[in-house]
């Protein structure tokens, strides 16, 4: 299959995030267009991309990698409904971890865009300087589609493939402390996944969904675990409503929202809800379309479904920018 067809599997799919152009919304300024119940469209993320991830940070929506866009790093302001193009990643990555701690915004492991094999890279992002730096690495090694959180100032890697997209799976967690500039290992997951969402409620990390390879059984694809940090211990929760992976995740700090996803041959429009002080579920008004790969934000009441692919096990990027009130 030529590496330009909009359906592309996601061992071939390494395409170059060489575009310069900035996001423009589909209206003016601040306006949306209505879709699905529930949900509205806003500015579309250009060019069109799936399995990145995205983190809030001073109200803003900052998105980093990913099929279609591995070099490129874009910054959401909601109160204008525009995106712009940032200093380009070190290398590219895609199936990276992005998270916002101290003023900074971090991009953890990934997978190489020439090789597909993990990384344990971890550079820093400084927006008062659009440069970036580089950070001690991971000290479980290369990881590829993992998860990230930041709880109590710290910032956590957990799980993630140490091969390529077809894994093996792991259950290490690592924690970064800014302030010593060091990582340190904590208590691993329970069950070891890649393609799994992560993001911190309350004080506790929840780890929901994943897959090990060509293994999407129950164990991995419904496995909800909440970690305590106190405690440097995992607790396995309720069971995730519609197993998964390929998910994307945000918190609105009290909760965790899982998006979209994919468990072969099908995607997911599903949205999931997860209370972790009464370990339940609870569902979400679904997204337009299905999708995986998508990099899911909340701020300020709202709740963001970037991007993503379409088609399970697929490239089949879209530039859809989708909100909906939470």
């Amino acid at each position: 299959m030529s590496s330009n067809s909009p359906r592309q599997t996601r061992r071939s799919a390494l395409l170059g995030g060489t575009a310069l152009a900035i996001g423009f919304p589909r209206q003016a300024c601040g306006q949306a267009t209505p879709d699905r119940a529930g949900w509205e469209s806003v500015a579309p993320l250009t060019p069109a991309r799936s399995e990145f991830a995205a983190a809030v940070l001073d109200g803003q929506i900052y998105v980093g990698g990913g099929f279609g866009a591995t070099r490129r790093l874009d910054r959401y302001d909601p109160s204008t409904d525009t995106w712009t193009n940032l200093a380009d990643l070190p290398a590219g990555r895609h199936h990276l971890g992005v998270a916002a701690l101290s003023g900074h915004i971090y991009v953890v492991g990934g997978h190489d865009e020439d090789a597909n094999s993990a990384t344990d890279t971890v550079w820093r992002y400084d927006p008062a300087t659009n440069a970036w730096s580089d950070i001690e690495p991971l000290p479980q090694g290369p990881r590829g589609a993992l998860g990230t959180a930041v709880l109590g100032g710290l910032l956590y890697a957990v799980g993630g493939s140490s091969g390529d997209l077809g894994g093996p799976a792991t259950a290490d967690v690592s924690c970064y402390d800014p302030i010593t500039a060091t990582w340190s290992m904590k208590a691993p997951l329970q069950i070891a996944r890649e393609h799994l969402a992560v993001a911190p409620a309350l004080e506790s990390i929840v780890a929901a969904g994943g897959r090990n390879g060509r293994d999407e059984s129950l164990a991995l694809a419904a496995a909800t675990e909440q970690y305590d940090p106190a405690a440097d211990r995992w607790f396995v929760g309720a069971q995730l409503p519609a197993p998964r992976a390929g998910l994307g995740a945000a918190s609105t700090r009290r909760t965790v929202i899982v998006v979209g996803g994919e468990r072969m041959p099908d995607a997911f429009a599903d949205v999931n809800q997860y209370d972790p002080a009464t370990d339940q579920w609870s569902n979400l008004p679904s997204l337009p379309e299905a999708r995986h790969g998508v990099a899911a934000a909340w701020h300020d009441g709202w709740l963001y479904a970037i991007a993503g692919s379409t088609l399970a096990g697929r490239v089949q990027n879209i530039e859809t920018v989708s909100r909906s009130r939470v």
